[in-house]
Parts: structure tokens; sequence; C-alpha cells
């Protein structure tokens, strides 16, 4: 039901078998390859099954859900934050958060804001599931639990030109990944 996320040697996705019990999390081992636990969840932590994004949070699995898509239908602006506190009792709690503008979501994957998960400053990270188009810029936006407040920055050089789409072949629809922790080095040079 949804990507894996690691933590920690452990595996947590969702799961769930189709008209039989509520969805689970499952918690793989890798180091004994094995299952360790299925931990249930509250219904509103899955709702959204696939719009749901798994974060690690202050070293904690924890599911981002937007809380007012329902109503618009192409934006959010709200989000709850459930955070699995014990793996062994299952137990969750959960954090409200309002974003000081609105992000972008729609139900078709293309036009979509995600959470890719958090810096190490601990702001949560949003952004697109795919490029904005030809000579449009792209953004990704930072949110401070904290302090409550969103930053927006633009990435120079990503797909906004048109000299870089007809560079690069790229006709419609281009899925964008974004992975929160990497740094380049110059020591790479």
């Amino acid at each position: 039901m949804t990507v894996g996320l690691s933590i920690n040697g452990f595996i947590y996705y969702a799961a769930s078998v189709p008209n039989q019990t509520p969805p689970v999390f499952v918690c793989f081992d890798v180091r004994y390859e094995r299952i360790l636990s299925f931990i249930t969840t509250p219904k509103e932590v899955l709702v959204w099954k696939v719009y749901t994004s798994l974060i690690e949070y202050k070293g904690k699995l924890d599911v981002l859900v937007p809380t007012n898509c329902l109503r618009t239908g192409s934006s959010f602006d709200r989000f709850d934050l459930w955070i699995l506190e014990d793996v062994t009792k299952h137990e969750w709690s959960r954090q409200s958060f309002q974003l000081s503008l609105s992000l972008p979501f729609a139900f078709r994957r293309s036009q979509r804001m995600i959470s890719q998960g958090t810096n190490k400053a601990g702001e949560i990270i949003f952004s697109p599931t795919s490029l904005p188009g030809p000579a449009q810029p792209f953004y990704v936006f930072y949110f401070n639990t904290d302090t409550k407040s969103t930053r927006r920055v633009r990435i120079h050089g990503v797909a906004d030109t048109e000299e870089f789409w007809s560079r690069h072949g790229l006709t419609g629809m281009c899925c964008a990944s974004f992975s929160p922790q990497h740094h380049d080095s110059i020591a790479f040079l």
C-alpha cells in the first residue's frame, strides 16, 4: 500500500489483505530477514493509503497525512503527523500542523506535492512528484515544526529552461525524486 521506509535496520510499509482486516504496518527486520511485527494503526493513518507519506522524523516512523484534500481536491495547507511512539505496544500519537501556504495536491500523481522526508535540521521536506514543465521553476518547500514556518527554495537548473528540455529530449510528464539527506562534496570531483 505504501513505499517502504528503512529506519535503523528495519523496513516499514503498509499492507492489507483485500476485503479483510484493516491495513497494518509491517516491520521487517533486515538483519534477520524476517517480519518482526504487524503494527495496528488508527484508522485515520491510512485513510489516504497511497497519498500518505512515510518519513523518519526524530528517529521514529511517522506518517504524514494531508487533512483537507478531500474538500479542496487540488491543494492542502494542513496535515497530521502520526508518530509511532512504541513499536511493540503499537502506540501512536498525532500532531496537527497548519502550513503558512497551500501546497499543490491533485489526485493525479503528476500534479502532487508529497513529503520526501526530513533534513538534518528536522524540517519536513515537500517536493513535487513531477517536473512542472518546460521553462517553469522547480521549488522545494521546508516546514519547520518548531517555528511553524515554511520556506520555499527554488532549485535552479532542474528543467527550468526550454534548452534543458530539448537537450535531454524531455516531453510531457517527467517524474521527480528527491533525496533529503543527499549532499555532494567537491571530494567527488
